[in-house]
């Protein structure tokens, strides 16, 4: 069984030094996980790591990742754990909504077999990953 943090062990949002709510919620949820995964042998500690698709970008760099593969929509997160078992988050702020081609690919997503979550906070992401049952 894969532990899940509780959430008491997420970092207080004021000690936080990132603007945007959304990716203040993204930081509290990684550490908390990676923290708690960092006991595991390596060899079943899952990986979590941030698809950094987003943000501002010159018109250049933007069709310079395009050429490269970068895919709009993709979730903010991913876990790769022992089984195989992957699972993708999608982080919101509060009051956030699901941009049209997150509508596209995280349906496309789930029907390829793979969990797909979309969290409004950190509290729930561990909420929803607690609800799963983890293959290893």
């Amino acid at each position: 069984m894969i532990p899940i943090p509780e959430d008491y062990e997420l970092q207080a949002l004021d000690t936080i030094p990132i603007k945007k709510p959304e990716a203040k919620q993204q930081a509290r949820l990684v550490a908390a996980l990676r923290r708690t995964w960092g006991f595991l042998h390596p060899l079943d500690r899952p990986i979590v790591f941030h698809v950094p698709n987003g943000g501002g970008r010159d018109p250049k760099e933007a069709c310079n990742l395009r050429t490269q593969g970068v895919l709009a929509g993709m979730p903010d997160l991913i876990i790769l754990a022992p089984g195989p078992f992957t699972v993708f988050i999608e982080m919101k702020a509060e009051g956030g909504r699901v941009s049209p081609e997150q509508r596209v690919i995280h349906p496309h997503i789930a029907g390829l077999g793979y969990v797909m979550l979309v969290a409004f906070s950190a509290e729930e992401a561990l909420a929803q990953l607690r609800k799963l049952e983890w293959k290893n």
